[in-house]
Order: C-alpha cells, then sequence, then structure tokens
C-alpha cells in the first residue's frame, strides 16, 4: 500500500470519480469514514478523498456514476460507493496501481532527462473517457458506419472540443487516417477525410502528398502523379512529393 505522502500523486491517472474510496453506508454525505478501500489507505481523511474524486471527474470529463453505482440528479448520499458492481470502478484500481509503478520508474530516470514528471489522470485523459488519438476515433467510425459517419463524427469533435487539449484537431490527424484506411482498401473513406482536409486546410501541401499515397494504393498512377504535382506547385521545396514523382517515372 502506497505511503499517504504519495497517495495524491497516485491517484490522479487515469479514471474518475471515487473508485478506490467509498462512504462507509448510504445516506450520509459526506462520509465520516471510507471502507472498502484497496489502494487508498484507510485513514485518509475524507476531505481529501473528495478532493481526489473531484480531480478524477474533471480530468476526464464524467461525474460519479462512471464508477459508481448511482444516478445522474440522484444526491451522493443515495449512491452506493461502497459497491463494486461497475467495472469501471475495478478497472479503476488497476489504473491506480499503474501509475504506482510508471512513479517508481520515473523515478529511476536521470534527472535531467525527465525534470519535475508527475503522472495525473489528464496527462493521457485530457478531458476525455478514453484516452485514443483522433485518428484512430476517425477510423472506427469510418470503418462501423462509412465516410459521412466519419465526417460526422470529427465534426461533432470538433464542434466541442476544439480549443482544448482533448485532441489534435491539427492536419496530421485526419491524414492519418485516410492513409491507414486505405492501408484496409477504404478509399472512399480515406479520400473522404482528405477532401474535409482540404477545407479545412486549404493550401496544404502535405495533404496532397497523401492523397497521392492514397491513390496510389488505389492503382490510380495518373491520378497520384497529379496529386504529387499539386504539392509541389504549392510548396516547392516538396522534396517527399518530388521523390515520390521519380519513384513512379513522372519526375525529372
Amino acid at each position: 500500500m502506497p505511503r499517504p505522502s504519495t497517495v495524491r500523486p497516485l491517484l490522479m491517472l487515469l479514471l474518475a470519480c471515487p473508485a478506490a474510496a467509498s462512504a462507509q453506508a448510504q445516506g450520509v454525505w459526506p462520509p465520516d469514514s471510507l471502507t472498502n478501500t484497496q489502494v487508498i489507505p484507510r485513514d485518509t481523511p475524507v476531505s481529501q478523498v473528495i478532493g481526489i474524486m473531484r480531480n478524477f471527474a474533471f480530468d476526464l470529463g464524467v461525474r460519479c456514476q462512471f464508477c459508481h453505482v448511482g444516478r445522474e440528479g440522484q444526491p451522493l448520499s443515495e449512491f452506493d460507493f461502497a459497491s463494486d458492481d461497475k467495472p469501471t470502478k475495478r478497472t479503476a484500481r488497476q489504473m491506480m496501481r499503474m501509475v504506482e509503478e510508471v512513479r517508481r520508474r520515473l523515478d529511476t530516470l536521470p534527472v535531467h532527462a525527465m525534470p519535475h514528471v508527475e503522472v495525473t489522470c489528464r496527462t493521457c485523459h485530457r478531458g476525455v473517457e478514453r484516452p485514443v488519438p483522433l485518428s484512430t476515433i476517425l477510423i472506427g467510425a469510418a470503418t462501423a458506419g462509412g465516410p459521412d459517419s466519419g465526417v460526422r463524427m470529427y465534426q461533432a469533435l470538433r464542434d466541442r472540443y476544439y480549443g482544448r487539449v482533448a485532441y489534435d484537431f491539427g492536419e496530421s490527424s485526419l491524414n492519418i487516417a485516410a492513409f491507414r484506411l486505405a492501408r484496409d482498401n477504404r478509399f472512399e473513406a480515406a479520400l473522404a477525410y482528405l477532401d474535409l482536409n482540404e477545407r479545412l486546410y486549404p493550401g496544404s501541401s502535405g495533404m496532397y502528398v497523401f492523397r497521392g499515397n492514397v491513390l496510389l494504393m488505389r492503382g490510380d498512377t495518373t491520378a497520384a502523379a497529379a496529386a504529387y504535382r499539386e504539392a509541389v506547385r504549392r510548396d516547392t521545396a516538396n522534396g517527399e512529393a518530388k521523390g515520390r514523382l521519380r519513384d513512379i517515372g513522372q519526375g525529372p
């Protein structure tokens, strides 16, 4: 069990709400003491635990019922915090143990290599419950529902999270998703993402390299060459596009 002095940084990794600390009984909030604690030391002050759980919820963009038995709008005094029924709560305990190991390993690195590093929930989650790259979400959306579904997913996430650290809405996310979809022969979805990127980042030379690569994978050498030439037109220093043109016998 971790020392009390290490509890706060330990508990701020990867999952939300009171996942390892639970009220002693329903009907009382805040609780007088803790029960069913498996990671947090039993003698940790309740007020400190509540603060830790608020950090969990904020860092994942979730609420208490994400891990605990209770409903939105229900008084916290009626939540069954002691229950282990929800898989997210059981997972949280594993995540807290994992961060203890991560912190232990960080402490073995040379000081100059990783100065002042603290692992918290926000390190990975950044305000969302599933800490996965935007490109991965877009690949899944297009694979499951087709190009239109993927584009709608991107626009919905952009509308909700743009300007926050949750997802990278830079040009590369759509390019990466398009390339990986093309590798799975999902060319319609790949080109739809590149069309969207063109609207978001008009004038991009790099996006046209990706377009050429996708078209080349589809077997359309003529269209691929045109895309690479457009990339060079937009940026005469684009050596990758020039190299691709040479590789397919279309360059100088």
